[in-house]
């Protein structure tokens, strides 16, 4: 065939068609990949969500430090 690619239509057709849902299904996957990442940072941003409830923190943080305090002295 001298080297020429002959490609009949329909198969121009298909490889395009594969080609343009790839790409939608890139756009899909980088839209769910950057809604993941923004839930992500909203779920463990520590500064906001003391702030919003800062009683239990400061018990829990003073309960911890009872029991560490408690914990070096049980070893001595």
């Amino acid at each position: 065939m001298n080297g020429v690619d002959v490609t009949s239509a329909p198969e121009v057709d298909e490889r395009q068609a594969l080609r343009q849902s790839i790409e939608d299904d890139k756009a899909e996957l980088l839209d769910a990949v950057d809604e993941l990442k923004a839930a992500v940072q909203h779920q463990f941003q520590l500064r906001e969500r003391i702030s919003a409830h800062p009683v239990p923190w400061l018990v829990g943080g003073f309960l911890l430090g009872l029991w560490l305090s408690s914990r070096g002295r049980s070893s001595d």
